[in-house]
């Protein structure tokens, strides 16, 4: 298997990028929602009265240990551009204001049941060092094998909460939605690079069978 890739020009790509995930978003189901630039520049476009969020369960692939009133909360970000938009049928999000270990266990708990059905869409960004969800380069997280959620060290400095390969790794559908020049270099490791995941944690998903690169022609530059 390998990623499946498309590209846009810049000007056009969060459009595109939100076209896509209205093609891919169950009629019912869970998604997995993320952080980021993703979200500030794509998730807006998912407010539109025609996006059909009712019996949908959304999720998160990740946060920083920070309550969501702060301005690093991921569930902060993604609820002033998308939440607060819309009525989706449930959201999970990760207590990041609650001790690390015991937030990861108990989203962990939280997602047991949507990750033994097979989450139905994951949507993810992608830093410019390849790192995915709070997956970092050289993290121990990367080698779990049974928790689906667990405490991490980020490179900030900050503590997260992060999904784990396992969780990640059982959705139907990976969308990675990456835009900027400061992103090809990543780009072109995951896609035509053969590093693993330790090094590049974006090569968890080559193997997966419907993962899709949605990219920008700046993130695509080196292909």
């Amino acid at each position: 298997m390998s990623f499946q890739v498309e590209i846009h020009p810049s000007e056009l790509w969060a459009r595109a990028a939100a076209k896509a995930v209205v093609e891919a978003l169950p009629n019912s189901g869970s998604v997995v929602l993320t952080g980021g630039s993703t979200a500030e520049l794509v998730f807006p476009l998912l407010t539109e009265p025609d996006v059909q969020w009712r019996f949908i369960s959304l999720y998160f692939s990740d946060e920083r240990a920070v309550g969501p009133d702060e301005p690093a909360s991921n569930f902060g970000l993604v609820q002033r551009k998308l939440l607060s938009h819309i009525r989706p049928e449930e959201i999970h999000r990760i207590r990041g204001e609650d001790e690390p270990e015991a937030a990861a266990r108990a989203y962990e708990q939280e997602i047991t049941p949507a990750v033994q059905r097979g989450f139905d869409v994951i949507l993810l960004g992608m830093g410019a060092d390849a790192h995915i969800a709070a997956l970092f380069p050289d993290s121990p997280a990367l080698d779990a094998t049974e928790r689906l959620c667990l405490p991490v060290q980020r490179p900030d400095g900050m503590l997260g909460i992060t999904m784990t390969p396992p969780a990640l790794s059982r959705a139907r559908r990976i969308l990675l939605l990456v835009s900027g020049r400061s992103k090809a270099e990543a780009v072109r490791r995951a896609v035509a690079g053969d590093e693993g995941p330790t090094s590049c944690p974006v090569r968890l998903l080559a193997d997966h069978p419907d993962t899709r690169f949605v990219l920008d022609e700046a993130a695509a530059s080196t292909l």
